[in-house]
């Protein structure tokens, strides 16, 4: 997954597209709606790793804005990251070869690793995947749901749900912690059943590391998605207003956007990439 996502508590968002509470719907039309955007979700999540995209990560801390671009591919299991600009300035063309070269090489290395050191690689990627997934299954106990109606969101049919905690609950894990702080808003394409837009809000306080840090009332995070084809959706943008507290003595603020393009398949992308690097390092003929 994008290593944005490695940074931020994104899948809090996420959890927003299942559950549905109280609404003046039929319970057989939320049913529907439910197992069809669960299954929707999941498919578009494991889909992920199959296209290679484009990453653009922007920061501002007070006037200062800085940004990151990246491609982002696949090699052998787990993500590589080819550095493409700084604060949207692309890279000289001596730094470009110099970066296609070291993919090529990185390619080598991953194939010629043993098993072992593979499997470690693998595992610490999937292993971060999972910490970014396990919201995935702390939401029905931390938020409840109701359906608000339709309306046009980017364009397409939506069902529009909102979502806020539940109360009373003792939450066990950061992830349900997390949840427990935060109402928003969820637009769910109506034909499709897809998730493709949501916007939440902390309303509480909530601590991520016991008395290190918490998340403050005023964090808002929006999260775009958009079809690559007829049957997946994937994270088009990403932005975050952060409000923290560290000791509950220091304050921080800071705003992240991150936009993910031109979604392509992966295979067909590292392709291109290598043979790019074969036009940069020619092998040489004694």
């Amino acid at each position: 997954m994008r290593s944005y996502w490695q940074r931020v508590p994104w899948l809090v968002l996420l959890a927003c597209y299942f559950g549905i509470g109280g609404s003046p719907c039929r319970a057989a039309d939320l049913t529907e709606i439910v197992h069809r955007a669960t299954a929707a979700l999941n498919s578009d999540w494991a889909s992920d790793p199959l296209y290679a995209c484009i990453e653009r990560d922007e920061v501002q801390k007070g006037e200062k804005l800085t940004s990151k671009t990246f491609e982002v591919v696949m090699i052998d299991g787990s993500d590589y990251r080819l550095p493409l600009a700084i604060d949207d300035q692309p890279l000289s063309p001596d730094r470009q070869k110099a970066e296609l070269i070291k993919l090529k090489n990185e390619v080598r290395r991953r194939k010629s690793e043993s098993p072992s050191a593979r499997r470690a690689r693998i595992d610490a990627w999937k292993k971060q995947r999972d910490e970014n997934g396990e919201l995935l299954l702390d939401f029905p106990t931390a938020l409840t749901f109701q359906l608000q109606g339709e309306e046009t969101k980017n364009g397409h049919p939506a069902y529009v749900l909102s979502a806020a905690p539940i109360q009373g609950v003792a939450h066990t894990t950061r992830a349900a912690k997390v949840l427990s702080g935060m109402e928003g808003k969820v637009w769910v394409e109506r034909d499709t059943l897809h998730p493709m837009f949501v916007e939440c809000t902390m309303v509480t306080a909530v601590p991520v590391y016991g008395a290190l840090a918490s998340v403050l009332p005023g964090t808002e995070i929006e999260i775009k998605m958009i079809p690559v084809t007829d049957s997946i959706w994937l994270i088009d943008e990403v932005s975050m207003k952060l409000n923290v507290s560290k000791l509950h003595i220091f304050k921080s603020s800071s705003v992240k956007r991150s936009t993910y393009t031109q979604h392509r398949l992966n295979s067909t992308v590292v392709e291109e990439l290598l043979s790019k690097a074969d036009q940069e390092s020619p092998a040489t003929t004694p």
